[in-house]
């Protein structure tokens, strides 16, 4: 081979530049792809879902379940107030049943504890916060 005939061979710079370029362009690309693509799911899961099954918070009407409590994975037990008036209610698989209204002195009480037992909601930020490292400003 001659001189010539290797010097043709041989990628210039400019092509090697142009080529780890195009690789970094892509490299973005991909990245701001799946950047987008999650805050689609964010937005889904956040906005679209309840839009879509018109999901109220709890407490809107006339129904609300004051507390639950899991007996086994699909066996449960409700306190529904409906009013003024509290009930026990029982679920299974396939059934809901209605085991006893509870006196007016007990359910006052009953909602005042569960009153002061609410959890307030976190939001993402605070969920994250438990992943951060110590020692970081946020």
């Amino acid at each position: 081979m001659t001189l010539t005939a290797i010097l043709l061979a041989a990628p210039d710079a400019g092509e090697q530049l142009a080529s780890m370029n195009s690789q970094i362009v892509q490299y973005v690309e991909v990245l701001l792809g799946l950047i987008g693509v999650l805050i689609l799911a964010y937005l889904t899961l956040r906005v679209g879902l309840p839009w879509f099954f018109q999901t109220r918070n709890p407490g809107d009407g006339p129904i609300e379940v004051l507390a639950h409590y899991s007996l086994e994975p699909k066996k449960g037990l409700y306190l529904v107030k409906t009013g003024s008036q509290v009930f026990l209610i029982g679920t299974g698989e396939n059934q809901v049943a209605y085991l006893t209204a509870v006196s007016e002195e007990n359910a006052a009480e009953i909602v005042r504890s569960v009153r002061q037992r609410e959890v307030p909601r976190r939001d993402f930020r605070q969920i994250l916060s438990r992943f951060q490292k110590p020692g970081k400003a946020e």
